[in-house]
């Protein structure tokens, strides 16, 4: 058996064993931060599903329940049995991520449900107003197919990039950012959400869906907008995480993800610039490749933003001795 000192959280969580009153003191403030942002994304799928006349997969929720029961078996397991802190939180993380993507998912179906106006022809005044033009910046990507690839590449990478930061920060067990990098995404999903349901648009690529037909060979394609408007007649009320579509516009939670990337990738000095210039090329991609306007980006700024500080504020670190490991981790 490994002689690997047992983690200090480890150790807390052993000596309230014998208290269950003890035990959310043990088990830290990040995680229950976390897991409590897990549990209100839950309640509200839980309470918006039927509202919105919306049935989720059983099938989607026993996978979803039995592969986090098993990672967290393996946190434990690296825990108590046999303590090793970097296999523990990653085991410990890897459950939080699956069921915020899972359930954040889930959410937008409910959220874009609402039947509210459009907001399309608004966020395009608005772009139109900052000076920004969509149908120029779509036909000069046309001009250029090598880049449009390039950006399509850069986009599509979001879901490799969440596995890739988390095994990333645990390696360099920059474990306070991995919980604050955790902990920001939910808080941004929540806010995602709250934003959309009030805020519902098809995309900038449909409202110029014309303009988009004389650009076949860019292979511009929005099955989210089929989605919406099922949703938005009643004709959709079977949601699987299997068939579904990034269906949220704004703000755009690609531009959430980019700035998250960006600060957590800082922490690890080997992917730090390779980091910061893929999500720049994904932020760049967003318009075209995503549908997205222009304030959809702005306002997805604004949520990581609001999602970071509040992540911090909630999860700060611990002490002089938990700020040098996150330096010595990122330099």
């Amino acid at each position: 058996m490994s002689t690997t000192p047992a983690p200090a959280f480890a150790v807390a969580l052993r000596a309230a064993r014998t208290d269950w009153r003890a035990f959310p003191h043990a088990l830290g403030r990040p995680a229950l931060a976390i897991w409590a942002t897990v549990a209100t994304l839950a309640l509200l799928v839980a309470v918006t599903f039927p509202l919105a006349g919306l049935t989720l997969s059983l099938r989607d929720i026993a996978l979803n329940a039995a592969l986090s029961t098993v990672l967290l078996a393996g946190a434990a397991f690296y825990t108590w049995v046999r303590p090793d802190e970097r296999i523990a939180r990653l085991l410990h993380a890897a459950p939080q991520f699956v069921l915020m993507t899972f359930l954040g998912g889930a959410l937008s179906y409910s959220a874009m449900a609402t039947n509210l106006p459009l907001w399309d022809a608004t966020f395009d005044a608005m772009d139109k107003a900052l000076g920004f033009d969509w149908p120029a910046l779509l036909a000069l990507t046309g001009r250029h197919p090598e880049a449009a690839l390039a950006l399509k590449i850069a986009y599509y990478s979001m879901l490799p990039q969440m596995a890739v930061v988390i095994v990333a920060l645990v390696t360099v067990r920059a474990f306070g950012e991995l919980d604050r990098f955790i902990l920001a995404f939910g808080l941004a999903a929540l806010m995602t959400m709250a934003i959309c349901t009030v805020t519902p648009s098809l995309c900038a690529g449909h409202f110029y869906r014309d303009a988009v037909a004389a650009q076949p060979h860019l292979g511009l394609t929005w099955n989210s907008v089929v989605h919406v408007l099922a949703l938005r007649s009643g004709e959709m009320t079977f949601v699987s995480m299997a068939t579904a579509e990034g269906i949220v516009t704004m703000p755009s939670f690609h531009t959430v993800s980019a700035i998250l990337f960006i600060i957590a990738f800082w922490h690890v000095a080997w992917l730090r610039w390779a980091g910061f210039a893929l999500n720049v090329a994904m932020l760049a991609a967003t318009p075209i490749v995503g549908g997205h306007y222009l304030v959809d980006l702005i306002a997805g700024l604004a949520v990581a933003v609001a999602a970071r500080w509040l992540a911090v504020r909630l999860i700060p670190a611990s002490g002089p001795a938990a700020a040098m490991r996150d330096v010595r981790s990122a330099g």
